[in-house]
């Protein structure tokens, strides 16, 4: 397997200085303030549990997917705008272009590992904490997509989570939280609670699934220096959870 992107401009580790701010302080706080106020609508959905025989028809779901496509896209918006000021480039997340298909297979091969050990984790958080059967409240995955218009707009939201997500939480926010803290692993940790808290309109029950998927997701931008891989699973895991694969 061909070795990380370690060299990668923004790359916090214990071999380089740490880079300058992605963005202002403020630009972050912001950030941290909307995802409190998706906290807060998840507690309010949260009180109007979706049951399966209250799952929305496939309209209604394709009009809340590609209103969810345009709200990560902002994200991903706000975050370009914060970078531009410091003149950063969200392309810094993405490593160097891969020279070789071996670094691209073996970005993919990361990436599906990361599924795995993902799959497995969540085996065990079940054990542990098992949801309550029958009852959803999340209103993106409450059924699975049903027709070919539906399907397409799936891929499309499945595809634009793994891009936008990545480059917000492990692109940006890990990487200015280590800037700011001096510390990768605190900076992991923070950014995988944050994650979770931002999904808050799943569930509590979905919160340390999520928290899960921050942390592996979050070692793995560290370890290989760039998105690549954690684009792969997280737009792997969405497909795949969403057509009812896992």
């Amino acid at each position: 397997m061909s070795r990380p992107d370690t060299a990668s401009p923004g790359v916090f580790n214990a071999q380089t200085h740490p880079p300058a701010l992605l963005a202002p302080r403020r630009h972050t706080w912001t950030l941290f303030g909307i995802v409190a106020v998706l906290t807060i609508l998840g507690a309010l959905n949260d009180r109007h549990d979706l049951t399966a025989q209250q799952a929305p028809d496939a309209a209604r779901m394709i009009k809340t997917d590609l209103f969810m496509i345009a709200v990560l896209w902002f994200w991903v918006l706000f975050v370009y705008k914060g970078m531009r000021e410091r003149g950063r480039s969200i392309r810094e997340f993405f490593g160097p272009a891969p020279s070789t298909p071996g670094r691209l297979l073996a970005d993919a091969g990361c990436g599906v590992l990361a599924i795995a050990l993902v799959y497995i984790g969540s085996l065990g958080i079940d054990q542990l904490v098992p949801e309550r059967a029958g009852l959803s409240n999340n209103p993106i995955l409450s059924a699975t997509p049903d027709g070919l218009a539906a399907s397409l707009v799936w891929i499309g939201l499945s595809l634009s989570a793994g891009i936008c997500e990545e480059i917000v939480f492990r692109g940006y926010l890990q990487r200015q939280l280590a800037t700011l803290t001096g510390k990768i692993g605190l900076a992991i940790l923070i950014q995988a609670a944050v994650f979770a808290v931002g999904h808050a309109y799943e569930g509590p029950a979905a919160v340390l699934h999520i928290v899960l998927h921050g942390l592996v997701l979050g070692v793995l931008a560290y370890w290989r220096g760039n998105i690549r891989a954690g684009i792969v699973q997280h737009a792997g895991w969405d497909l795949l959870v969403g057509f009812g694969l896992l």
